[in-house]
């Protein structure tokens, strides 16, 4: 599915601080997608999103502790040069990296995130102001020409938000692979719904996530994602922990 606009630099009070660029608002996402990240337009989640999803959450339902999981894989295959986050959350993963000699790119459908996250980079000292590009995009679209190729990418806690079954998520691959170097590296993690074991904390938080629209989770399972990643990449390694899928695919197949 092509891309159907062209992306435009913004002239807004925060194109100073970095080079933001939107999509055509009506084109930009589909409702389901829109409506699994408009809650991060909530201020006060963003506020509390480390402590609650990343610390709380991800310890004690689903039983893969962040910082014992999750960032080092993150950080493992993290590369210098250009690297493409989606899904920013609050841009915890960057902040808690070196991005010596790391060219970041932010994508998401939600601007309020990725403002957080540049101004976070930012104010914690990680970029330099003006650094950091923002990019407005449902990434289940191909990526906007004016990309360039990118060494790394990283969809944290992303891929259980989307809506659709399993192969209407994993679609992403089939375009961002073109987006990638040669030797480039795409990592993620996500919740799982199937096939794993889930605590009642654990229970309470899918049954909620799903019934708002949060997460559209239920029928994810590891082998489904594992066999997606391996129709467009010859290198894929994966792990389950808890309830958390991590995966790591290299050398795409173009």
């Amino acid at each position: 599915m092509a891309a159907t606009s062209t992306l435009t630099q913004r002239s807004t009070a925060t194109s100073a601080q970095s080079s933001i660029y939107a999509e055509d608002p009506k084109s930009a996402s589909s409702d389901a997608s829109a409506r699994g990240a408009a809650i991060y337009s909530q201020s006060w989640l963003l506020v509390i999103y480390d402590w609650w999803v990343l610390g709380i959450v991800s310890t004690y339902a689903w039983a893969c502790s962040v910082p014992q999981y999750t960032l080092p894989w993150f950080q493992k295959n993290l590369r210098k040069g250009q690297h493409l986050d989606i899904g920013v959350g609050t841009g915890y993963y960057l902040a808690k990296s070196d991005l010596t000699g790391v060219q970041v790119t932010l994508a998401d459908l939600n601007q309020d995130a990725l403002d957080a996250t540049r101004d976070r980079l930012v104010m914690e000292g990680k970029v330099k102001s003006g650094e950091t590009r923002c990019l407005l995009h449902d990434i289940t679209r191909p990526l906007p020409a004016s990309c360039p190729k990118f060494d790394s990418m990283s969809l944290y806690y992303l891929l259980h938000c989307m809506p659709g079954p399993v192969p209407a998520k994993t679609v992403v691959f089939s375009h961002l692979k073109h987006n990638l170097t040669a030797d480039g590296v795409i990592s993620g993690a996500s919740i799982l719904g199937k096939d794993v074991r889930h605590n009642l904390f654990g229970r309470l938080i899918m049954t909620f996530g799903n019934w708002n629209g949060m997460f559209d989770n239920r029928g994810d399972n590891a082998a489904d994602f594992d066999e997606a990643l391996r129709e467009h990449f010859d290198d894929v390694e994966t792990q389950v922990r808890g309830a958390i899928f991590l995966w790591r695919a290299s050398k795409p197949k173009v």
